[in-house]
């Protein structure tokens, strides 16, 4: 060593996707419910109403399908899947048997799309952690009447100004004032 600085060369390895997959069915009908994380740290949201019958551990199978495939499509190699299901996590690993046909017929593309990643998990977590995914899958299954296609949730930092029978909601911005100057009715 000739005292010189000497650059480190490190491998980085690359980040997983996190997914967090929930499936839900009532007697409104049945949904997913889908929160992806990227390596980047940016987060995706599905919430998808099924248009066809489907049992609760169906809903989950198809969660974890579309999941899955919406990783790969994004060019993932590897993936961390969580979900509350232990029967569903239990049959994928083989831990459990599938008797039901339709269940059966679930595992084979599952198993398909697992063989394709370079690294693949799924793990249990309680239903608390998995409280995003399932709201996502409840919303879904919510309305029989067409959702919104972008439902904004924002903070309301203070309360709304009320008095003489007018209610004042302040816009947090420039922007939003903008936007409902455009869009108020003019008289």
């Amino acid at each position: 060593m000739d005292g010189k600085s000497i650059g480190v060369i490190s491998l980085q390895v690359p980040l997983p996707w996190m997914v967090y997959v929930d499936g839900a069915a009532n007697h409104r009908g049945s949904g997913v419910g889908l929160v992806l994380i990227s390596p980047e740290k940016i987060t995706i949201e599905k919430s998808l109403r099924l248009g066809f019958s489907a049992t609760n551990n169906e809903a989950e199978y198809e969660t974890l399908l579309i999941g899955m495939t919406m990783v790969q499509k994004m060019g993932g190699k590897m993936v961390e899947i969580f979900s509350d299901s232990r029967l569903i996590i239990g049959q994928v690993q083989a831990e459990l048997e599938a008797r039901d046909s339709r269940i059966q017929e679930y595992l084979c593309p599952v198993r398909h799309l697992q063989s394709r990643f370079e690294s693949f998990v799924l793990s249990q977590v309680p239903r608390s952690r998995n409280a995003h995914a399932n709201s996502l899958a409840t919303l879904a299954t919510s309305s029989t009447q067409d959702l919104p296609r972008v439902i904004l949730v924002e903070d309301l930092c203070k309360p709304s100004e009320v008095g003489r029978n007018v209610v004042h909601v302040l816009p947090e911005s420039k922007f939003e004032v903008d936007k409902i100057r455009r869009k108020a009715p003019r008289f």
